[in-house]
């Protein structure tokens, strides 16, 4: 099985227009997610994580898939946060990549967001959030990093705190 056998594709191109109903911005980010998908070569699924590990959205991915990825990505993201750099400061990884025989796994966090503000981890009205995308292994890694950027910054309307930028 591959991971593309994952989705519960029907036929229907679900990210070919966007949401009738623009003012649900959650609807606008799962656009944007699915876009991401079907726009960047060898992305097979893309999902939006709470850092309490709970899928907040993703790209039609199976149910049976998206939950155990959203709580290993949470995991990993906290990982990565809580390891000392050289100069001894925790900080967040800009990205994080796993390279696996049949996939790549690629993880970023993607800001605080307002938009889940009933997602039952939210701290005040707000979810800090994570974007973890899954690849064919033979993808572009430079390519889906940068459009995993690129697809942040469309995020930024509906966070709260934007992700930090590259100088």
């Amino acid at each position: 099985m591959t991971t593309s056998d994952l989705s519960p594709h029907n036929g229907d191109d679900s990210a070919a227009a966007p949401p009738v109903d623009m003012n649900d911005h959650q609807k606008k980010m799962a656009w944007l997610l699915k876009q991401f998908v079907s726009q960047i070569p060898g992305v097979t699924h893309a999902l939006l994580v709470s850092r309490d590990g709970i899928k907040l959205l993703d790209s039609d991915i199976h149910p049976d898939w998206a939950d155990p990825w959203a709580a290993a990505f949470c995991g990993l993201a906290s990982l990565a946060q809580n390891i000392k750099g050289p100069r001894g400061e925790k900080l967040p990884p800009s990205q994080m990549i796993i390279d696996r025989e049949d996939c790549f796994f690629f993880l970023q966090f993607a800001g605080t967001s307002a938009v889940f503000k009933n997602h039952p981890g939210s701290v005040g009205g707000t979810v800090e959030t994570v974007l973890g995308v899954i690849t064919e292994p033979d993808a572009e890694v430079s390519t889906v990093g940068y459009e995993m950027q690129n697809l942040v910054n469309k995020f930024a309307p509906f966070m709260v705190t934007p992700v930090r930028q590259d100088v």
